[in-house]
């Protein structure tokens, strides 16, 4: 049997935050790629959560929707034990994150 594997490779820059006790790693997904990740792609970015196996989810964090508890706590499954910080610790750290990647693409203007 022969599967065909799909391959792209694109030099990023690759952001870690850590607020409170939220830790993260943000992966821009580029246009290029967004044939990869199931249409994110240009603005998104895959959110992995340092420390909770299992839990990436590429997220549009331009978008109020993906800053919201019930979505993050379901997309990121943090409905199970042993997370160490709840669903709302989460949306307010990416509120965080979004304003300063704002403030990043501000300055690029």
């Amino acid at each position: 049997m022969s599967a065909l594997l799909q391959k792209h490779i694109a030099h990023v820059a690759v952001r870690f935050y850590r607020s409170g006790g939220v830790e993260l790693a943000l992966v821009p997904l580029l246009a290029e790629s967004a044939s990869l990740t199931r249409s994110a792609g240009d603005g998104y970015f895959l959110v992995a959560l340092i420390g909770e196996p299992g839990t990436a989810y590429p997220l549009d964090l331009r978008s109020p929707a993906s800053l919201d508890p019930a979505y993050l706590a379901a997309k990121f499954r943090l409905d199970r034990r042993g997370f160490g910080y709840t669903p709302e610790e989460l949306a307010a750290v990416l509120a965080l994150i979004a304003e300063d990647l704002s403030r990043e693409e501000a300055l690029d203007q």
